[in-house]
């Protein structure tokens, strides 16, 4: 059977995250549901069908080439599902027949039986058509589906817990070089990877939930990480940083301060004290020293934010802030409560900047300007040199796409 992972393309409430990333790109838990396929069926090759837009560039990421051809039969997931064993289990045992799968209102996939219907059905998710127009069986499961970027803050917790079973818990490998001052409590429910360095004082507490140090990780002197929480393959925790349960922390990551409920996809960086909360950071953000996010209001009422212009009640007391790629603050930055910053922004001085921040935004409570593209460039570019990386031409066509989609968006700053 063939896996195709579908990016929801109809979905514009994952923006300004998804500008750069499929739906299925986005972490919560672990993993990415890309990364979790690809633990499900080690040895099957699954197959990605996202916008026209994103092509290049996922192929370029992945090393996955994506709208692939009919075959049968086909399982098609949806990116936005949060993906477990027992959910995927589930829709191969039902995948005997055309099958429409729905939770809710939403439809999370399709099983093709025939060519008839997977050609239909690659129509749809490639956008070709608005809807499916084939009888096929329904199938109703249960699950959790992302529609807005705090979802993926709500459900880290329980996603960080069921992916902790997809590691050997209770197992500290012999080669990592822990110091003999280092507290591991409940070892049991912790795994902690090849060559991690375990800093002096520094304390892993997995009582509430499993502590997953990955491979190569760096957690320095007097760090402490409370579970459940994720350090992800060459990340560093720096000097006396406070990690609190519910943290995701992405490879390649160096974090300082204090962290709470927070997702680091990759490449983010908030090396120096200051506060982050129930928030999302996506690759190569940088939060300067002393930054801080306000994750909860002081009338404790339920958070707004706005997406892209749009703005939503959240239903959450807890919310703090939604960063997209690129994306910087300086020093002593405060974010307030539900602040979305967008794709390539640059955010300094005194004072609360406003909530909604649009992508390749300069400035901040004193005012906005657009972020002139050439100099965002040049600093993407510096950005990732730093990380041993390099910011290819098609990157680049994708930024700039985010640029021009975006622009509307800013046609109230002043010139």
């Amino acid at each position: 059977m063939t896996l195709v992972l579908y990016e929801d393309f109809n979905n514009s409430h994952l923006f300004p995250l998804t500008h750069l990333h499929p739906d299925f790109g986005l972490r919560c838990g672990v993993f990415t549901n890309f990364e979790r396929l690809q633990r499900f069926f080690p040895e099957t090759l699954v197959s990605l069908s996202v916008r026209p837009g994103l092509r290049h560039l996922i192929v370029e990421r992945y090393g996955v080439e994506t709208n692939p051809l009919s075959v049968i039969p086909s399982l098609f997931l949806c990116g936005r599902v949060l993906l477990t064993k027992e959910i995927v289990k589930t829709f191969e045992i039902q995948s005997n027949e055309n099958t429409t799968f729905r939770s809710g209102g939403n439809v999370i996939g399709y099983f093709a039986k025939t060519v008839e219907f997977a050609n239909v059905v690659y129509d749809f998710i490639s956008g070709k058509i608005s809807k499916v127009n084939s009888t096929s069986q329904e199938v109703e499961i249960e699950c959790q589906v992302i529609t807005y970027p705090w979802d993926l803050i709500a459900h880290n917790t329980e996603m960080l817990e069921r992916d902790a079973a997809l590691f050997p818990l209770g197992i500290v490998c012999a080669s990592s070089p822990s110091a003999d001052s280092t507290s591991l409590i409940n070892p049991e429910r912790m795994y902690i990877g090849e060559r991690v360095s375990l800093g002096a004082g520094s304390i892993l507490d997995a009582s509430s939930g499993p502590v997953i140090i990955d491979d190569d990780a760096v957690i320095m002197h007097q760090a402490v990480i409370a579970g459940p929480a994720y350090i992800g393959k060459e990340s560093r925790i720096k000097i006396g940083a406070k990690i609190y349960g519910g943290t995701s922390i992405g490879p390649v990551c160096k974090i300082g301060g204090e962290v709470e409920a927070t997702i680091f996809h990759s490449y983010a960086n908030k090396q120096h004290d200051g506060f982050a909360g129930h928030s999302y950071f996506a690759p190569w953000t940088n939060l300067g020293a002393d930054t801080n996010t306000s994750d909860l209001k002081n009338n404790y009422s339920e958070i707004r934010m706005t997406l892209e212009g749009n703005e939503y009640n959240t239903g959450r007391m807890f919310l703090g802030t939604v960063m997209a790629d690129y994306s910087k603050t300086g020093i002593n930055t405060m974010l307030n409560t539900g602040t979305c910053i967008g794709v390539g922004c640059n955010l300094f001085g005194a004072g609360l900047p406003p909530k909604d921040i649009p992508s390749f935004s300069w400035g901040g409570a004193a005012g906005l300007s657009e972020y002139d593209f050439s100099r965002f460039l040049n600093t993407a570019h510096a950005t990732m040199r730093r990380r041993e990386c390099e910011c290819s031409k098609i990157e680049e066509a994708a930024l700039r796409n985010a640029f021009e989609y975006t622009r509307g968006l800013r046609a109230s700053f002043s010139s």
